[in-house]
C-alpha cells in the first residue's frame, strides 16, 4: 500500500493550493513509460484517496498501487531543494 509521509502531504497540498487547483481535485499517481509520475485530475470511485487537512493529494487506481507495491512517498531534501521520492517501506516484524 502507498503511504504518504507528513512533509510530503504538506508539500503536496501546498502545491495544489499555490496551482489554484479545486479542492476535490489533486494529484493521481501514474505510470508513465517506465517511470511513476504525478497529474492533476479527479477522483474516480474505485480510487483510493489520501486527504491531508480535507484536501486531496493523492489518488491511485487499484492496478497502479499493486505495481507500486509498499511504498512511503517522502520528500528528501537535495541541492537543489526538496524533492518528492518514493522509498520502500521497512518490512513490519
Amino acid at each position: 500500500m502507498i503511504e504518504v509521509s507528513e512533509p510530503a502531504a504538506n508539500a503536496l497540498a501546498q502545491s495544489l493550493q499555490m496551482s489554484g487547483v479545486e479542492s476535490q481535485r489533486g494529484f493521481r499517481l501514474t505510470k508513465q513509460e517506465d517511470r511513476f509520475a504525478l497529474e492533476i485530475d479527479s477522483p474516480a470511485r474505485e480510487d483510493r484517496v489520501v486527504k491531508h487537512e480535507g484536501t486531496i493529494v493523492l489518488m491511485v487506481d487499484q492496478g497502479t498501487e499493486e505495481e507500486v507495491g509498499d511504498v512511503l512517498i517522502d520528500v528528501e531534501d537535495r541541492p537543489d531543494g526538496p524533492q518528492l521520492m518514493m522509498r520502500s517501506k521497512p518490512s513490519q516484524h
